[in-house]
């Protein structure tokens, strides 16, 4: 066979191949990175119920088995050990921005008590407001009726309750 033909036939299989068994090898790169990636972590800050105005830091999706250290917007660090389900705690700190730092993580905010509250008080005027003015919305006559069933709910799903039942008094109820 002629040196010019061999070289024809061959090349494109030769070709081929390599390029076969490099895109496997870049699946099983990929596949091995995906796999030792961990879980996306989160973690947040809760006051604690006790009133003494400490607070609880908490998290999960962390690696397992491992160390996180939080930092507090006061400077003061803490380490703690993640369980091996991913999660970890640590209570009995003074109320700060905290954020927590895993290695080979990137930082991760916990956030503050004092924002966490404060987040729930705008979900809870938020939550209000629109069952109060859907209810209105669907039946004006609904508008006083609602005081007696707001007795034991939260203060800011109340007066969201009471600003979404008076909007919508003022656009249906005319």
């Amino acid at each position: 066979m002629n040196t010019r033909i061999r070289v024809a036939l061959f090349t494109p299989l030769i070709a081929s191949s390599l390029a076969v068994g490099s895109l496997g090898f870049a699946v099983s790169s990929a596949h091995a990175a995906q796999s030792a990636a961990p879980t996306k972590a989160s973690c947040s800050t809760k006051a604690s119920t006790n009133g003494t105005g400490r607070v609880t830091v908490s998290g999960t999706g962390f690696r397992a088995s491992t160390k996180v250290l939080l930092e507090g917007s006061t400077g003061k660090t803490f380490t703690a050990s993640v369980t091996p389900t991913g999660n970890f705690a640590v209570a009995n700190l003074e109320d700060a921005d905290y954020s927590a730092t895993q290695s080979g993580t990137g930082e991760i905010a916990c956030g503050s008590a004092k924002a966490a509250e404060q987040k729930d008080a705008k979900a809870q005027f938020k939550e209000g407001f629109s069952q109060g003015f859907a209810l209105v919305k669907a039946d004006c006559k609904k508008l006083n009726q609602n005081k007696n069933n707001l007795a034991a709910v939260d203060p800011n799903f109340e007066k969201g309750f009471k600003a979404g039942s008076e909007l919508a008094a003022q656009r249906f109820c005319k």
